[in-house]
């Protein structure tokens, strides 16, 4: 891989310039290079989650009403039965009726694409998020 920092230049409407400038400067980056380099390698990620079932590695975020009548039984049934690696997880109690759980998946990108709609589809779940942290 070659490493050679290549200079180019994009035409952009200056609305959409005095947005990026506004959202660099709230995230704190120090140059709208570093801010343009996270950009394209988010929607990098966001690809070879999309397009191909290569290993790669996220976290699920789920909030869920432990109340709902065999949620619970659902959500563990489909945490076995994944062709997914459930490498951690965390329980929090929010209130009496809500859970958030945080799980750390390894494996496919189009497994687990498929784990969390298949979870965002039952009934009780209300988010069902996953953070795309990279290829494995």
């Amino acid at each position: 891989m070659n490493d050679e920092t290549i200079r180019f230049t994009v035409s952009l409407p200056k609305s959409l310039l005095d947005e990026i400038d506004n959202d660099q400067q709230e995230r704190g980056y120090q140059s709208r290079s570093e801010y343009i380099r996270d950009l394209f390698r988010d929607r990098i990620v966001d690809k070879k989650w999309n397009t191909s079932c290569e290993d790669v590695v996220g976290v699920l975020t789920l909030v869920f009403d432990h109340h709902q009548r065999g949620l619970t039984e659902k959500l563990v049934t489909i945490q076995h039965d994944a062709l997914v690696h459930i490498l951690c997880s965390t329980h929090v109690h929010i209130d009496h009726h809500h859970c958030l759980e945080t799980i750390i998946i390894k494996g496919q990108a189009c497994e687990l694409n498929q784990l969390v709609n298949t979870i965002s589809a039952l009934k009780g779940v209300t988010l069902a998020r996953l953070s795309r942290a990279g290829t494995v």
